[in-house]
């Protein structure tokens, strides 16, 4: 039998919506093409005013009363909703089932950030609504080599950390196994002696604490660092913004937003270039696909003075946000630095690297003559001094050298805060004062401060460019100024420059102090929904809910659609098309396609690119829109900012506005029966088979008997109750049905109204006991899958839209 138009179908789950029951099997009700509102429900005022995310789940299916194969099953979103404040995206996932439900799916959209290494056991005891823990719980010891080490770990703000509570054996109702996530917010809040670690949103429920046993296990409650590591693929649509008949498709965004995002602003000033008293050098490259990046460079300084930090210091953009140090590993070799990301950096934004340049700084010891034309670098200086007879370590603050001494008063010890020294930083003479003597220190030095050119990354990750303005002392102490207009040029008196993808680069007319250089920068902030609304954790989505809509090696439709009118249409009529032509159909005003598999209404010649109209239309409703489509799948090969490029040159070339959708492939789609066993028991385990049994089914003469429109996907198992009767378990659905040896057995499917398989009385023969079980799996020839549609809040002029879901393969 041949499969045509009408035997690919999109059928609706048990129950559509947005319940946590919403989901679940396939039905026999079909999505109707060209009807609106068919999955998702119509975008209300609420919807439009905060913003809204709907999740559904479908699938398509070959629809026909045999076993024949769809090959290469495929979907994809052939055109996008026109409001720009409404986007749609398939979310492919291997864990996703037919029994899956909304609770379900939307676990595995946050199935990409999951609790990881272990950072304490025997955290304290949180309490609902706490937000906040003694940083002396990042300390922990461990046994490597019979030794007992000590670890410390550090978090930064904006880290997702996680908060489990976590034992072997039966739940504890008043322990219940939880995770928390939530983001660092601040890294040494007041509180305690040690600091405090602030997270947010706070716990919302208790943990035991550390001394609390649970099943004869104490520490039960956990800090962990996350993963993130997505078993998730997304395959969205974007338009095209130039015609191309190459390789190169220029694209309106490769990226999307899975979440509602709400944008505001913040204002950051007196932003500095310099880190503390030292002004790094900053050398940056483009980034590529590649998360490990070489910088050639003869001059980073390094040293042993504990008072700098000499490791470079690496910034990379994400899915949109700015990442440091804290998310990468450095390493500096004789004449190259490694930077190794942690986080794949978004095409063709600055990896940017600010190092101390051995150009402009030294070290210094003073045990050697001072070096002229330099001078001491403040707060870089380290060492000792002695008073009366005892060295003590001093600390170096506003201009001088402090250093702590304890004495006894009875029985009390006061500990004092003494001067030790007076520091002139542009001579480099230390000044000690009356009883403190042999100063011993290292320091840095710098030649006198003198630049003409400046280089540095914004501290934004989404900046306002025409926001940026910037003041600068030259080494006269003239104060210079400038600003940025929105295209990323700046000028000002004695300054030009520019700033692309965040990254500044000045030139100055006169030599200026960068440690003077100070600016003020507004960014964009995504504020991302919180938890409860959308029943989605927006800490487990990753890069903050900006995806990656193609990717390299999968495959994209390029497709585009020409509409016209047919008026006062008559039998004979011939209407013109585009050749080649992949898809053609007409439909009434109500959505309804007029196709037949007989062209009862109308004809198709592609080759020639005619329409010949076969009747007047009788029986639909004017207007009717004639639409002709070309189309072709293409394999990606790299995906750069606004770019996707394929394998091979397109076979024609597609206009401005051609849609460029991710393909999502479901493969062959065919019913099928797996692999049958009997065993002499079956104790409810779906993982393990057991001993063979004395009867065997015969499915060489009679094979189990499924079709495409009624075939599940479920595992099953007939268990005997009696030498003849049995009943049948499905491991997802559980019992449907009775049976026995003597009739054929033809359990419905009270969803399909048809069975799920036919098992012919033949099939048994004889010599079966009561307990032995036969085991086998049918495959449908339909697959769930899962779209979502993102409304971000905003107003809309649009009252009627829609997206389109194409489904296609090939006869087999």
């Amino acid at each position: 039998m041949s499969i045509t138009r009408n035997d690919l179908k999109i059928f609706k789950p048990e129950q559509l919506g947005t319940s946590d029951d919403a989901g679940g099997q396939r039905t026999r009700n079909a999505v109707q093409s060209g009807k609106l509102n068919e999955l998702f429900t119509a975008i209300s005022d609420i919807d439009h005013a905060q913003s809204s995310l709907d999740i559904v789940k479908c699938y398509p299916a070959l629809d026909t009363i045999d076993t024949g194969t769809l090959l290469d099953a495929h979907v994809f979103i052939s055109q996008p909703p026109s409001d720009p404040l409404v986007s749609m995206l398939l979310v492919e996932a291997d864990a996703l089932d037919d029994e899956d439900r909304m609770v379900e799916m939307k676990e595995i959209l946050e199935s990409s950030v999951t609790a990881g290494s272990l950072i304490r056991s025997g955290a304290p005891g949180f309490l609902p609504n706490q937000n906040s823990f003694s940083r002396e719980y990042l300390q922990s010891t461990y046994m490597f080599d019979g030794k007992e080490y000590r670890k410390t770990t550090s978090l930064r703000v904006g880290q997702v950390i996680a908060i489990t509570v976590e034992y072997a054996g039966i739940e504890d109702a008043d322990w219940p196994r939880k995770t928390h996530y939530c983001m660092v917010t601040d890294t040494n809040a007041p509180g305690n002696s040690e600091g405090n670690i602030v997270f947010d949103p706070p716990i919302d429920f208790a943990t035991p604490d550390y001394n609390v046993t649970v099943n004869a296990t104490s520490n039960c409650t956990k800090l962990r660092l996350t993963n993130e590591a997505s078993p998730l693929t997304f395959h969205g649509v974007s338009k095209l913004t130039a015609a191309s008949s190459n390789k190169n498709l220029a694209v309106q965004a490769v990226q999307q937003n899975l979440l509602p995002v709400v944008l505001s602003e913040q204002v950051k000033t007196g932003q500095a270039i310099s880190d503390g008293d030292i002004v790094r050098k900053t050398v940056s490259q483009n980034a590529t696909t590649a998360q490990s990046y070489q910088f050639a460079l003869v001059d980073v300084l390094q040293g042993a003075n504990i008072a700098v930090d000499y490791t470079p210091i690496t910034s990379y953009t994400s899915g949109g946000i700015q990442y440091g140090s804290d998310d990468a590993i450095v390493v500096v070799s004789s004449d190259t630095v490694s930077v190794t990301l942690s986080r794949k950096p978004d095409l063709n934004t600055p990896v940017s690297l600010q190092y101390i340049s051995g150009v402009s700084y030294q070290n210094y010891d003073n045990a050697d003559v001072f070096p002229a034309d330099r001078e001491l670098v403040p707060n870089t200086l380290t060492g000792k001094v002695t008073r009366q007879s005892t060295p003590y370590q001093f600390t170096e603050r506003d201009g001088a050298l402090y250093i702590t001494v304890f004495s006894s008063v009875g029985s009390l010890v006061v500990q004092e805060e003494i001067r030790a020294a007076i520091v002139d930083y542009q001579t480099g003479i230390i000044t000690l004062e009356n009883g403190i003597s042999n100063l011993v220190y290292v320091g840095l030095v710098i030649a006198p401060e003198s630049a003409n050119v400046a280089t540095f990354v914004l501290n934004a990750s989404d900046a306002l460019l025409d926001t940026f303005y910037m003041q600068v002392f030259t080494v006269g102490d003239v104060l210079i100024s400038a600003s940025c207009d929105s295209n990323g040029t700046v000028t000002g008196t004695g300054i030009s420059g520019s700033i692309v993808n965040n990254l500044v680069q000045l030139s100055f007319t006169q030599d200026v102090k960068l440690s003077t250089l100070r600016y003020d920068i507004t960014e964009q902030v995504r504020n991302l929904p919180p938890a409860d609304i959308y029943g989605l954790n927006p800490l487990r989505i990753p890069n903050a809910g900006i995806v990656d809509i193609y990717r390299a090696w999968g495959t994209i439709a390029v497709s585009h659609t020409d509409y016209q009118n047919i008026v006062s249409p008559s039998s004979g009529t011939i209407v013109t098309i585009r050749t080649g032509s992949n898809f053609v159909d007409i439909s009434d005003a109500t959505g309804a396609s007029l196709w037949t598999a007989t062209s009862d209404h109308f004809s198709v010649d592609s080759t020639a690119g005619t329409v010949t109209l076969n009747s007047d239309f009788s029986g639909f409703t004017a207007p009717f829109i004639l639409s002709d489509t070309i189309s072709e799948l293409a394999l990606v090969t790299a995906v750069n900012t606004n770019k996707v490029t394929v394998s091979a040159a397109l076979s024609r070339e597609y206009p401005i506005g051609s849609s460029v959708a991710s393909v999502q492939i479901l493969g062959d789609l065919q019913a099928r029966v797996g692999k049958v066993r009997d065993m002499t028991s079956w104790a409810n385990n779906w993982d393990l088979d057991g001993e063979a049994a004395q009867g065997t089914l015969n499915t060489v003469d009679y094979p189990i008997e499924v079709t495409n429109a009624a075939a599940v996907n479920e595992d099953w198992v007939l268990v005997f109750t009696s030498t003849t009767a049995f009943r049948c378990v499905g491991k997802r659905i559980g019992q449907i049905a009775t049976g026995d040896t003597v009739n054929d057995f033809a359990p419905i499917n009270s969803l399909t109204n048809q069975p799920y398989f036919v098992i012919r009385s033949g099939a048994f023969g004889a010599g079966w006991n009561p307990g032995e079980a036969i085991r086998f799996a049918t495959v449908a020839s339909a697959k769930p899958v899962m779209p979502i549609r993102t409304v971000q809040a905003g107003h809309s002029q649009i009252n009627t839209d829609r997206a389109v879901l194409a489904f296609r393969g090939n006869e087999a």
